[in-house]
C-alpha cells in the first residue's frame, strides 16, 4: 500500500518537474513541432528574485471600536479594515507601523485640504447707461418691424443676427 503511495506521489511529480516545450505554428500554441516553429519560453517569470520589497499592513478596527495594525488580514480576526498600507518589507514591525501611520496621516491631510481655484473673479459690471439700455431697446424694436416686413426688403438672416447681437449686449449690460 505504501509503495503504492510513493508511486503515485512520483507519477503526479514527474509531470511537474519536466517542463514540455511549446511550440508556436503560425497563430496557434502546441506541444508537438511543425514546420517553422518558434519554441516559446514558458518558464515562469520572476521579477526580483530577492522576494518582495514592499508588503501591506492592516488598520483594523475591532468590535469594541479600537485601532490596530496587524500584518494578517482583519477578517481573519473577525475585525474590520480601516485601511491597507504598503510598507517596506526589510525593516522592523515598529518602523513598518510608523510608515503605516505616515502615509495615512498623509492621505488624511490631502483629503482635508481645502482646494485652491486660480479662477480669477468675474469683473463687476458698472452701472449701465440708461441711453445704452433704450437705445438698445429701440434698436430690437426696429430689427423686429423689419423681420414682420418680411424678405421684400430685407435680408432675414441679416435681421436675426442683428437682433442677436443687440439682445446679447442687452445681457452683457445687465439693461
Amino acid at each position: 500500500m505504501a509503495f503504492r503511495l510513493i508511486l503515485a506521489t512520483a507519477a503526479c511529480a514527474l509531470p511537474l518537474s519536466a517542463s514540455a516545450e511549446v511550440y508556436r505554428c503560425g497563430k496557434t500554441y502546441t506541444d508537438e513541432p511543425c514546420k517553422c516553429a518558434k519554441v516559446i519560453d514558458t518558464s515562469p517569470i520572476i521579477s526580483d528574485p530577492s522576494g518582495p520589497r514592499t508588503k501591506e499592513i492592516y488598520l483594523c478596527r475591532a468590535p469594541q471600536g479600537g485601532l490596530y495594525w496587524t500584518a494578517e488580514h482583519c477578517a481573519q480576526r473577525g475585525w474590520t479594515i480601516e485601511r491597507i498600507q504598503r510598507v517596506p518589507a526589510n525593516v522592523s514591525w515598529n518602523d513598518q507601523v510608523e510608515a503605516g501611520r505616515h502615509q495615512k496621516a498623509q492621505a488624511e491631510a490631502d483629503a482635508a485640504a481645502p482646494i485652491q481655484s486660480h479662477a480669477l473673479p468675474a469683473p463687476q459690471p458698472s452701472q449701465p447707461n440708461n441711453s445704452t439700455c433704450s437705445a438698445l431697446e429701440e434698436r430690437v424694436k426696429m430689427l423686429d418691424s423689419m423681420g414682420r416686413a418680411g424678405s421684400r426688403y430685407y435680408d432675414l438672416d441679416w435681421v436675426r443676427r442683428e437682433r442677436k447681437d443687440a439682445r446679447d449686449q442687452q445681457h452683457r449690460l445687465r439693461c
